[in-house]
């Protein structure tokens, strides 16, 4: 995929997180989507530049509109998805377990980054009243990260069957 074509899908992305969430109004509970496609996208695929640049574009694009200090959230999201590179040498991308415990580890370092960031900028809120919305909207970005990777490694594991099948004709 082009690097236009990448940013182009980063605007879309961030678009439809932020129509969704002005619709939906509840911000806490709606789950990160941007973060949850680009960290299995990332971990479930060899292209991770694609996917950090789509990423990394819509977080921008979500920092200038919608937070206080810019660059928040594409700072959180860069070292959320360094980690799930990190976890592919040692998880599986064809696990379904693998995929979610890289989901709740990004969530975790990505909500943990962003609070430490805004910490120092001045933020009076607690890390423990930061945490109090992951207990529902973990379970809820489990489900979307599950739905995400089935339609991501679907051409993927098509082609994977078609090549160990040509491997022993």
């Amino acid at each position: 995929m082009k690097l236009r074509y990448q940013i182009l899908w980063g605007f879309a992305l961030a678009f439809a997180q932020g129509v969704v969430s002005r619709f939906l109004g509840d911000n806490e509970f709606i789950p990160n989507a941007i973060l949850i496609i680009t960290i299995v996208g990332t971990f479930s695929t060899e292209e991770h530049m694609k996917w950090i640049v789509i990423g990394w574009t819509a977080t921008i694009l979500r920092d200038i509109g919608s937070s206080l200090y810019p660059g928040m959230m594409s700072v959180s999201l860069l070292l959320a998805v360094g980690m799930s590179i990190f976890l592919t040498k040692w998880l599986s991308n064809e696990n379904i377990f693998g995929v979610i415990i890289n989901i709740v580890l990004g969530m975790t370092v990505y909500y943990s980054t962003y609070w430490a960031i805004s910490a120092l900028a001045g933020s009076a809120y607690t890390y423990l009243f930061a945490a109090k919305f992951w207990a529902l909207q973990i379970p809820l970005s489990i489900v979307f990260g599950l739905i995400v990777y089935h339609f991501i490694t679907k051409s993927i594991k098509e082609k994977r069957r078609k090549e160990r099948f040509r491997k022993y004709l």
